[in-house]
């Protein structure tokens, strides 16, 4: 059933008003007392301007009609030879002959709202939500996009539901649908009324609030024809709890995008809702629009199979596309994943997959929103590694270290149980000692590692000189191909020194080396000896009890205790990875005038505080002990600590360097901090150039040149 538009002013003006002139551009011909001006369709519709009626008998102007059409329709007003213009900027004036602007229509009185309805908002063409009209007037026209009805055929008809047909009475017809569409008005409704109810649980929001969804709201009301904005208010809604909002949300917005990205955001959200069957179809349309070729599909039949199984294998995706050399998708939607409630079915690989993310994005978090992050997680996880290990970085940053420990101790429990691992840089986690480590490391202590029963062997030098410095590094046989262009730039820069009493001992300790790598350490040992080059070295080898990632890079403080027993002397101790720049004497004569420790606190501020990442995110690259009276006891500390810290049967021991340095900072140091100067090592001008420094390992081999173990005897053996 059509509805009637309801006419304009009293029933009085409407009977003696018939029809009005309507301009080219869309404005009604108007007049205050005997001057003539453009008014708007509202103004004359709320009786605030007195139309010029079509069928005017003036006296100082005449209605006439334009060309042939019946009723009138199109007509131009003239007085004597002059004719009414009407321009877009709403000015009127004069021509002498009738073209486009000088033409009206004739337009009833009675159908002005329905126009002004018509043109003054945005509506949807029907069947294409994504296509969004605003019609215009324009040439005596109604224009909808590209296409056009002239005035004096316009035909528009009001439906019950809002929306509107026009047509031409003819052969062409159109259905507009209102914008906001109903789908659309009733999201908005909901979203209000969530927001009206307040948000029960304002502690588990991580990233946005219920504030945050009444803004995004607030726009997409504001720009209704804009369906995109609709994936970042079901972003909200997520972040919200509001699950079914979000969905809602999405589904609307892929009307006007069903691409690749977006139907990757409705998988992982209809995933993160527990429909596994939809959201393995909208994978599969996904990966259909990202990638035609339908060999993809065949790539990932298994994870296919484990999501419809109810797996949530979307997590294993990212890794998948890799190994098939594809680009991932945005990681933008991947924030709706995390945190989510595993399924009883997923497969050690997605926890483990599950538990680096949620590690890597308690990292990125701020205390409060990591604070948000761990109380879902324990809701829907339980006591999980990732939950325990996050949750003693929350109380280490808090500066409650008890607290912190209890937590890491079950974080370590709980990974060894399940079989999971911590993400690379949580690792430290498996040797942190914790408490006991702070108050000393328990006796005795046995050489469990077995450096006790390495080989001493050490250059000797003129007049038994000591040494200013003692450089201390550890490495195994793999990491050897490092130590030619460290020994190299570290000869040079002695030779070259400018004062001959200046000598450095590099300490030096190899786990397993080849009777190759021996033989030239022995030569350069003897070529040291019989020369003055200023450096001196001691070379410890032998074979480590366990031999791993983690046990090489321990060297240099198992090795400690010995040399500063034998070398009363400040130390540096350092990654074999590096080498010297040229400067290094300079920066070195820096260094001990001005610092009693330098470390690399790239986590902590000037005030010793550590203000992001682990207790054991403390780079051990390079570290300088500059108080040669409290080294004994660093180094006996040091030793212990790995000792003591290192177990075979951990699935892994990486960073117990960087557990045992900083453990000895906070015993050592840190109580101290305001009586102490501390050199934050990655500041300024670096001692050592490292891989970090140059862009990696193997770029830092290249850099400057290539260095053998031949350069190092050419060096030495030159006259």
């Amino acid at each position: 059933m059509l509805q009637s538009f309801a006419c304009i002013g009293d029933a009085h003006y409407a009977a003696r008003m018939t029809s009005c002139l309507l301009s080219w551009h869309g404005s009604i011909v108007a007049r205050r007392g005997l001057a003539l001006y453009l008014a708007s369709l509202s103004d004359v519709i709320a009786g605030m301007a007195d139309p010029v009626s079509a069928s005017a008998a003036d006296g100082l102007f005449d209605i006439v009609p334009v060309g042939s059409l019946p009723d009138l329709a199109v007509c131009a007003l003239r007085a004597g030879a002059l004719f009414l213009t009407a321009s877009p900027s709403g000015e009127l004036g004069t021509a002498s002959r009738i073209q486009g602007w000088e033409q009206f229509v004739a337009w009833p009185i009675g159908r002005l709202p329905e126009l002004q309805r018509l043109i003054s908002r945005r509506w949807h063409i029907a069947g294409q939500a994504s296509e969004v009209v605003r019609p215009t007037i324009q040439d005596l026209q109604c224009r909808v996009g590209d296409r056009a009805i002239p005035l004096e055929i316009l035909s528009l008809q009001l439906q019950e539901d809002g929306s509107v047909r026009l047509s031409d009475g003819q052969e062409f017809s159109l259905k507009l649908e209102p914008c906001p569409s109903r789908e659309l008005q009733a999201l908005l409704e909901d979203v209000r009324s969530t927001v009206r109810r307040g948000d029960p649980e304002p502690a588990l929001r991580i990233r946005d609030s219920y504030a945050g969804l009444q803004s995004e709201a607030f726009k997409v009301a504001l720009y209704p024809e804009d369906l995109s904005r609709l994936r970042y208010l079901a972003l909200i809604c997520v972040d919200c709890g509001e699950l079914v909002l979000a969905e809602r949300a999405l589904d609307l917005a892929r009307m006007a995008d069903d691409g690749a990205e977006i139907l990757y955001f409705s998988a992982i959200l209809a995933m993160r809702c527990g429909h596994h069957l939809r959201a393995a179809d909208l994978l599969r349309d996904a990966l259909l629009r990202r990638f035609p070729d339908s060999t993809v599909l065949q790539g990932i039949q298994a994870l296919d199979a484990r999501l419809r199984y109810g797996e949530n294998a979307l997590f294993l995706l990212p890794d998948r596309l890799r190994q098939l050399h594809l680009a991932p998708f945005d990681a933008l939607f991947d924030r709706v994943l995390m945190p989510m409630p595993l399924s009883e079915r997923d497969g050690q690989d997605i926890r483990q997959v599950y538990g680096h993310r949620f590690e890597d994005t308690s990292l990125r978090l701020a205390m409060d929103a990591r604070e948000a992050l761990l109380l879902l997680d324990q809701r829907f996880n339980g006591d999980c590694y990732w939950n325990a290990l996050c949750r003693g970085h929350q109380f280490w940053l808090a500066g409650d270290a008890e607290s912190a420990d209890i937590h890491y101790a079950a974080a370590r429990t709980l990974a060894i149980r399940t079989g999971l691992m911590p993400i690379h840089y949580n690792c430290g986690v498996l040797s942190w000692l914790g408490g006991a480590a702070r108050h000393g490391v328990p006796a005795p202590v046995s050489d469990r590692l077995g450096m006790g029963a390495w080989q001493w062997e050490a250059s000797t030098a003129p007049d038994s000189r000591p040494p200013a410095l003692c450089l201390v590094l550890g490495c195994d046989a793999r990491y050897f191909r490092f130590l030619p262009k460290l020994l190299l730039s570290l000869l040079k820069l002695c030779a070259a020194r400018p004062d001959p009493s200046f000598r450095i001992r590099l300490c030096l300790g190899i786990d397993s080396p080849t009777e190759v790598q021996l033989a030239f350490m022995r030569d350069l040992i003897g070529a040291v000896s019989e020369k003055d080059f200023g450096l001196d070295i001691t070379l410890a080898y032998g074979r480590l009890t366990w031999r791993d990632a983690a046990t090489y890079t321990a060297i240099r403080y198992l090795m400690l205790p010995e040399v500063v027993r034998r070398h009363a002397c400040p130390v540096i101790t350092a990654d074999c990875d590096g080498y010297f720049p040229e400067d290094f004497l300079a920066l070195f004569d820096d260094l001990r005038n001005t610092a009693d420790y330098g470390f690399r606190l790239y986590a902590y501020d000037h005030e010793g505080c550590q203000t992001f990442g682990e207790p054991w995110g403390f780079g051990a690259g390079i570290s300088w002990f500059g108080e040669t009276d409290r080294l004994p006891e660093i180094a006996a500390f040091l030793h212990d600590y790995l000792q003591v810290a290192y177990d075979p049967a951990n699935p892994t021991n990486w960073c117990i360097d960087q557990c045992a340095l900083v453990q000895s900072f906070r015993r050592f140091v840190a109580p101290r901090w305001n009586d102490l100067r501390i050199r934050f090592m990655d500041e300024g001008t670096p001692l050592m150039v490292m891989p970090h420094h140059v862009g990696g390992k193997d770029e830092l081999l290249r850099r400057d040149g290539t260095v053998s173990m031949q350069d190092v005897r050419a060096f030495v053996s030159r006259p």
